[in-house]
Formats: C-alpha cells, sequence, structure tokens
C-alpha cells in the first residue's frame, strides 16, 4: 500500500507529534495540525472539535489558514487499528476521493500522514459538507412526506449515477441514513468512501471483505459480494427508514424479502419502485441507478391483471402450503448452503461462547463447516474468539478442521496459536490438524507463533505481549513440528528461534 509523501521523515524518527495529546485531550483548547511541514506545500489546520467517531478513525470540524469554508480532517491512528484492512480502506477512500468531482460529494483537500516513535497517524481532509446527517435529522423529530422522499432519492441516484459510470465503476456499499447530509435547503451530500469498491480492486486484489450496516445491506453483501446494484438496496433501506422511523432491520420477512405491504402508508407506485429496489435478489433489482431514476420520474409500469379459475386457486394454496412446510423444514440448511448464518448464532453462541445456542441451530440444520464473514468458517471464528467447548462442539458436528481462510489459506491451527490459545490448540492436534501445514506465505503453525512479535495484530485480536508462547511452541514441538522448513522468505522456525533466543524450545527428538 503506497502512501503520500509528508516530509522525509521515517518511522521511528525523533521528530516530535505536533500533535501529540490532541486525541485524548481535544476539550482543552483548539490544536494546529500541521500537514507536509518543511516543505511548500506545508498548510496548517486548526482543529475545532469533534464531528463523529467511528470503527474507522475519528471525523474532526478544522479550519485551513488558506481557505475561507471549514473542512473536515478524519483521522485514524495505526496503532489503534486491529484490522490491516481498516488501514487499506483509508488509503483506498483518499486516493479515489482525489479523483471524484462532484457538487454532492465533499471535495478533496489534502492527505498526509505524521509519525511520532511509536505510532503512525493518517490524516484525510475535505471540503465540509454542512448540514445534518438525515439519521440524525430522524433522531431528532424531523419527519418527510413522500415528495420530500422522492426529492432525496433522486439526488442520491444522480450521485450513484456518476459513481456507476466512473471508468472503474465505483460501488460504495455502505449507504444508510448516517452518511447522508442534507442542509436547509434540501440539499444532499453522500459522505464517507471508507468502504468503498472499485472495479480494479475487486478484480485484482479479489476484496471480499464484508462491510456495511445491518438492515441496510443487501443479502449479497453477507457473502462479500457487491454489485452497482447493491447500492441500490442499501438507498431502498434508507428511504424506507425515511418513511417509517424505523430500522430496516426491525422489519418481517416474507421468505427473504421484508414485508412493505402492512407497514407503509405511500402511493401504489412509489411502494412498488420501493419494493423493486429492495428485492434480495440483485438480478431482481433495477439493472442501474439510471434506470431507477427513470421509473421514479416517469412511474412504475403496473403489473398485468390475469383472470384466474377456482381451481388454479386451488392448485396455487395448495403447492404454497407445501412450499412453506418444505422452507419452514429446510430453511437453515438452505440458507446455510448460501451463506447466511443466523446472527444470533454469531454473536450469542460463537461470540460469546454459548454452547447451546450453537447446538440449538446445529440441530436445525447450519452447516458446521458454513462460511460468512469474509470467508471464515465458524470454526475460524471460534477459535479467534478462543471459545474451545464451541470448538469442541463444532469438530464432534463434523467441522472441518482442515479448511481455510480463502484470502491467506490459513487454517484453525494456525489461528490458535497466534491468539495463544494453547488450549484450543492442543484440542485440534488431538482432533488431527496437520502440525505442518503451510500457508499462502508458506508459513507453518511454528513459524506464526515464532513471529508473533513481528506484527501487531492477527485477525481483528490485538497482539498485546508482543512474545511468542513458550507453551504453544513446545507443545508444537512436542507434537513434531519441522524445524528446518523455510518459509517463501527463507526463514526456518529454528533461525527465528535462535534471533529470538528460543532456540532450546526446539529440541524435541522428533524434530532432530
Amino acid at each position: 500500500m503506497g502512501f503520500p509523501p509528508i516530509d522525509g521523515k521515517t518511522r521511528g524518527s525523533n521528530t516530535p507529534n505536533p500533535f501529540s495529546d490532541m486525541l485524548s485531550n481535544l476539550s482543552r483548547a483548539s490544536r494546529t495540525l500541521i500537514a507536509h511541514p518543511d516543505s511548500p506545500q506545508e498548510k496548517h489546520y486548526q482543529l475545532l472539535g469533534i464531528l463523529g467517531e467511528g470503527g474507522a478513525g475519528i471525523t474532526y470540524r478544522a479550519q485551513a489558514e488558506d481557505m475561507a469554508s471549514p473542512v473536515a480532517v478524519k483521522m485514524l491512528t495505526l496503532c489503534e487499528q486491529a484490522n490491516w484492512d481498516d488501514i487499506q480502506r483509508f488509503d483506498r477512500e483518499a486516493k479515489l476521493l482525489a479523483k471524484l468531482q462532484h457538487p454532492s460529494i465533499p471535495r478533496y483537500v489534502d492527505y498526509f500522514y505524521i509519525d511520532t516513535d511509536t505510532d503512525r497517524t493518517f490524516c484525510i481532509v475535505q471540503q465540509l459538507a454542512e448540514g445534518q446527517s438525515l439519521a440524525k435529522r430522524v433522531k431528532a423529530g424531523w419527519r418527510c412526506n413522500e415528495d420530500t422522499v422522492k426529492a432525496i432519492a433522486a439526488q442520491l441516484l444522480k450521485i450513484l449515477i456518476y459513481l456507476h459510470t466512473q471508468p472503474q465503476p465505483v460501488i460504495h456499499r455502505d449507504l444508510k441514513p448516517q452518511n447522508i447530509i442534507m442542509n436547509d435547503e434540501g440539499k444532499v451530500f453522500l459522505v464517507d468512501f471508507g468502504a468503498v469498491q472499485t472495479a480494479y480492486y475487486d478484480t485484482f486484489m479479489q476484496g471480499h471483505t464484508m462491510v456495511g450496516a445491518y438492515g441496510y445491506m443487501a443479502p449479497e453483501q453477507f457473502r462479500g459480494q457487491a454489485a452497482p446494484g447493491t447500492d441500490l438496496y442499501g438507498l431502498g433501506a434508507t428511504l424506507l427508514f425515511l418513511l417509517t422511523r424505523r430500522s430496516p432491520a426491525d422489519f418481517p420477512l416474507e421468505g427473504l424479502k421484508l414485508n412493505l405491504k402492512e407497514h407503509l402508508s405511500i402511493s401504489e407506485n412509489l411502494g412498488l419502485w420501493l419494493a423493486k429496489l429492495l428485492e434480495p435478489d440483485i438480478a431482481e433489482r433495477f439493472p442501474s441507478a439510471e434506470a431507477a431514476l427513470t421509473a421514479l420520474q416517469n412511474g412504475m409500469p403496473r403489473p398485468a391483471k390475469q383472470s384466474m379459475t377456482k381451481q388454479d386457486a386451488l392448485a396455487i394454496f395448495a403447492l404454497s402450503v407445501l412450499a412453506l412446510g418444505l422452507l419452514n423444514q429446510y430453511k437453515f440448511p438452505v440458507l446455510s448452503a448460501l451463506g447466511f448464518t443466523p446472527r444470533e448464532m454469531f454473536e450469542q453462541g460463537i461470540n460469546g461462547g454459548n454452547v447451546a445456542v450453537v447446538e440449538r441451530y446445529l440441530d436445525l440444520g447450519v452447516s458446521p463447516n458454513s462460511r460468512a464473514y469474509n470467508g471464515n468458517t465458524l470454526l475460524h471464528w471460534a477459535v479467534s474468539n478462543n471459545q474451545p467447548d464451541v470448538v469442541s462442539l463444532l469438530l464432534e458436528r463434523g467441522a472441518n478442521l482442515h479448511q481455510t481462510y480463502k484470502p491467506d489459506d490459513r487454517t484453525v491451527l494456525h489461528l490458535a496459536v497466534q491468539h495463544d490459545n494453547p488450549v484450543v490448540a492442543e484440542l485440534l492436534l488431538q482432533h488431527g490438524a496437520r502440525i505442518d501445514v503451510r500457508d499462502r506465505d508458506g508459513d507453518t503453525p511454528l513459524h506464526k507463533v515464532l513471529l508473533k512479535n513481528d506484527v501487531h495484530y492477527y485477525y481483528g485480536m490485538t497482539n498485546n505481549s508482543g512474545v511468542p508462547s513458550k507453551e504453544i511452541v513446545r507443545l508444537l514441538t512436542t507434537a513434531g513440528a519441522k524445524v528446518d522448513v523455510a518459509n517463501r522468505r527463507g526463514q526456518t522456525p529454528l533461525e527465528i528461534a535462535t534471533q529470538k533466543g528460543l532456540a532450546h524450545l526446539l529440541t524435541h527428538p522428533k524434530n532432530l
């Protein structure tokens, strides 16, 4: 990943951070942020207050010394990020914003980073979109009628037409009320391009990260996929929130479709149009944002009415009852095969360590080998959350412990040793985990545990100690892990252990 030049200083320099205590105590006084120091392009930004906080950083309202209008400075601190994907998305967001020019997308101003001895902070500067997010307006009691909703929809569709027709189509992937700013004149701005995906990135980087907000995510996003039609679903969910003041996640489902009829009081034409935006199958949505705008402005074609005999009606009723019965009986195996895993199973069962919840969903037909959330299996998630009882249950139910995490080919044993989970690692070995399995970098589990203090995070889990676990090293060597196998960087476990003063741990007879 490339970053913009700043002042020629490298990480680890002794140059003091010009805003060392700004993030922790901004309220003491306004602070000056210096971008590109000691260069002709040096700029000063006076930070005035926090606009918002999220998983991908903090955004400040600021004043640039050479600009009359205020700006927004989005900041991300390297050491506070447990996930390298967040840093990559931040860099990709800045580079994309520099290329976009649309009156409803806040203009890009600057991108730089500042180094200290122990950290690096990245900053994106944009023109400030004055106004309030649609989420804040609704929370404050604002209500909008059908005409206002259509006007907002038309503006957003014009933005999406611009994004989707770029030489490399841009997919926002996080369209929701919090990311849409509206000023007092009714003009809307689309912000926060941190989840953006381009055709280039998707094709050549094979990015399949699941991003988005629950309720506003299209079904394909749960499988790590996105296309221009994905943004149309997010738009539809946002408009549904404006019309009902309810999160789309709270609406009942009919199959995989949101049940809108009993909860909306709008014209038939707008109802048909909104339902098409919210089709769970992307192929059933509008083919483009332009087609959606045309239908909004000109009206939806009404479905043709056909006469039905009494016999036809009875036959359809009987088939429907049969289909519903079959769907109810096999819905979890089917959804599991499509990559959908019940939210309760993840949050309360696997992440929360509730074995009873996991067992209940397995009994209902969820496959122990289903993949979800960025290509991880249920076993990957149980191991990374250090839940040995859940791991044991999944293995008993047939979970394949040799399945790999697709982006880097790491197995659950790689994960267990990286997360310092000796109990889980031993459990996996007892069930036949391959001791010398390699990932995409050629690293075996023994490589991973010895290299631990060379990285700051593993799969979203922070590595606090930075010290290889002697207990896990002994466990692997006792199980016969090879110490003389080189990875793609040419390193053997023995060489790494020698450099770290741990060579004495690799003397088990099986390794000699």
